[in-house]
């Protein structure tokens, strides 16, 4: 009795296969054309998108690199005392023959100048208690840099504790 049912449902299966129209094999290669299409879109799209992610990940690595470079001239700048020289001038254009450079790859200096500490962009270094409000910025012992507004080096910063207590 089993085996008369399955057959019943085997001939409505291919009858129902048979009642339907024959696809047209143009329209099926189109279709498929197409689909392949898209996928190709997406592959190209996607590997555009792996180089431009690698591109930035090598100018991060230079520029992470040069960033302790640019630290030893902004220091050699700071000691210099006195009448300023030629030897001086020289190295103050190419400190800044430099950070020119950076900033037309994409990098900008993380402003630390009257600002309030955020821990995704400063380090603190110190906690000290000083006449300034709270997590305010006192000093800046390192600059930090952002690319492409993601942090490559947090600022190093001494932060105010508050009020002096009596």
């Amino acid at each position: 009795m089993k085996l008369k049912k399955q057959d019943k449902k085997k001939e409505q299966k291919q009858q129902k296969k048979q009642d339907q129209p024959k696809a047209d094999p143009l329209m099926e290669m189109k279709c498929l054309l197409q689909r392949k299409q898209a996928e190709l879109e997406n592959y190209r799209k996607q590997t555009e998108k792996r180089v431009g992610d690698l591109q930035l990940m090598a100018s991060r690595d230079v520029i992470s690199q040069i960033l302790p470079v640019m630290d030893n001239f902004e220091l050699a700048l700071k000691n210099v005392s006195g009448e300023k020289n030629d030897f001086v001038k020289g190295v103050e254009l190419i400190y800044s023959q430099l950070l020119d450079i950076l900033q037309t790859q994409g990098v900008k200096v993380i402003k630390t100048e009257k600002q309030q500490f955020d821990p995704y962009k400063h380090e603190a270094l110190m906690k000290i208690e000083s006449d300034q409000p709270e997590n305010q910025i006192l000093e800046v012992f390192q600059k930090g840099f952002t690319l492409h507004d993601k942090v490559i080096r947090h600022a190093r910063v001494k932060v105010s504790a508050g009020k002096k207590s009596d």
